[in-house]
């Protein structure tokens, strides 16, 4: 399994199913239970949590839009933020990716990507960054951002 398959779980028999890339855009269905495979299963509506070890997968080969949060449990903007981008994540199901990475225990992506302060906004298309913003922003701001990349 290379990186030309997403790997993509069934929500109703929890089947993993490869789904090549370039067939993203097309109707998908579970391979063991039949049951259509919806956006949402690409782009799910809550946030999911990176690691050092996930990011490559979860975000470098992604072939959509994604944003990530470098963030920090002990650090209170984040904490004003998490609620936001729950929400965001739910408006944008089958859109846009959203994604967190705690800097605590992963800081290698955090030292490549320059982490500073948490929180940090990356916005992500095809496995690039095209957008930043450090520290807590208003809703309205982040989906002006969300909106450029899509």
């Amino acid at each position: 399994m290379g990186s030309d398959f997403l790997i993509v779980g069934c929500g109703r028999c929890g089947a993993k199913n490869r789904f090549p890339r370039e067939r993203l855009g097309e109707r998908a269905i579970c391979g063991k239970c039949h049951v259509p495979l919806s956006p949402a299963h690409f782009f799910p509506d809550r946030p999911v949590d990176v690691t050092d070890g996930t990011f490559a997968r979860e975000i470098g080969e992604f072939p959509g839009p994604v944003l990530l949060e470098f963030h920090a449990p002990w650090c209170g903007y984040c904490r004003m933020l998490s609620p936001i981008l729950d929400v965001l994540a739910a408006e944008y199901a089958g859109r846009v990716k959203f994604a967190k990475l705690n800097v605590d225990e992963n800081p290698q992506t955090a030292s490549r990507y320059g982490i500073r302060s948490t929180p940090a906004l990356f916005f992500f298309r095809d496995g690039e960054v095209r957008d930043q913003v450090m520290g807590a922003v208003p809703k309205p701001e982040i989906e002006r951002r969300l909106n450029s990349i899509l």
